[in-house]
């Protein structure tokens, strides 16, 4: 009896295996058949390094800039932050930044430190001719914009944080496992899936279940298609999980740090992680400036709240930035 519960577990694996080995084959199939559909798809290269970095720009040059960028693994910055970018650029001039590795912009084997990612996001701006600026983040593009603030402080005119990343952030363990290690357990699981194909085959008929965006959003049907191909052929690849591998040590080079006088500091917090962690709100009220000029707004909601309050993060900076 057990010889034979054996033959059918080693078919079973073997079968497995099969199918598996045909899924990667069949998805690398139709990942270079997408591919030229992502060709300038949209925004304009900028050069950096020798390497190509993506941006989209939006409203009238002639207002305040405003430099987007998003958080940690987002398939498409420019996508994702497409609602935002057009609800702002009427009052300002909106630049979308897709770092290395992150939607359309090339890989790079250059280590992921914060000092590096910076250096290059500045690099980029600098090219495009900007030379004062407001920066506005989400999650981990908060913590690279104290950062850049800090080292630029006589170009960043000011901060606008969207559940910004923060020093000290890792230093409360609310959860059985770090937030390292779920996101890095995350991070793999997509990959994975992404890998065999799962995440294809589970979205060829609807392009949202591979996209995480604003739902309410009027994506056009090419946009959904573009950020379904980016979200399950290039989430994740190998700059990105540089990049997490230095996400505690990029935490940790910003311990202490504050926004330098220079800056006028808005950070919207969400409600999810203030009650997930006690010091989620306390840390950010930390990192601004001392001459006063900032605030916190705590908002009822998840981590991404420029889904959920479009409309207030823009009017409030709006009242912010004139």
């Amino acid at each position: 009896m057990w010889r034979k519960i054996k033959k059918v577990l080693k078919w079973l694996l073997i079968l497995l295996a099969a199918v598996i080995l045909m899924g990667i084959i069949v998805n690398a199939v139709c990942r270079l058949l997408a591919r030229p559909k992502l060709q300038d798809a949209y925004g304009q290269a900028v050069t950096v390094d020798g390497k190509s970095i993506r941006v989209d720009i939006k409203g009238d040059q002639a207002n305040p800039v405003i430099i987007l960028l998003s958080g940690y693994g987002s398939a498409s910055p420019v996508l994702e932050l497409k609602p935002l970018a057009d609800a702002l650029s009427q009052n300002y001039c909106v630049v979308t930044v897709e770092p290395f590795g992150y939607g359309l912009s090339d890989h790079t084997d250059q280590d992921r430190t914060i000092d590096n990612i910076v250096q290059e996001l500045h690099t980029c701006v600098e090219t495009l001719g900007y030379e004062e600026y407001y920066l506005m983040g989400h999650s981990i593009g908060g913590l690279y914009s104290l950062y850049w603030a800090n080292q630029y402080p006589e170009e960043v005119r000011g901060f606008v944080g969207i559940d910004p990343s923060v020093p000290g952030m890792n230093d409360e363990q609310p959860l059985p496992i770090s937030i390292t290690a779920l996101n890095k357990l995350s991070a793999y699981l997509t990959k994975a899936m992404n890998g065999v194909g799962l995440s294809r085959l589970t979205s060829m008929g609807d392009h949202r279940n591979a996209i995480y965006a604003d739902t309410t959003y009027p994506y056009t049907e090419k946009e959904l298609e573009v950020f379904r191909i980016l979200s399950v052929d290039n989430a994740y690849n190998g700059t990105v999980m540089n990049e997490l591998k230095f996400l505690d040590a990029n935490v940790e080079t910003t311990r202490g740090m504050k926004f330098p006088d220079q800056a006028d500091v808005l950070l919207f917090v969400a409600s999810s992680n203030c009650e997930l962690m006690s010091s989620w709100e306390q840390l950010h009220w930390d990192v601004l400036p001392e001459n006063g000029r900032g605030d916190v707004i705590r908002l009822e909601g998840s981590h991404y709240l420029h889904f959920e309050y479009l409309e207030q993060i823009v009017e409030y900076t709006k009242n912010w930035i004139k």
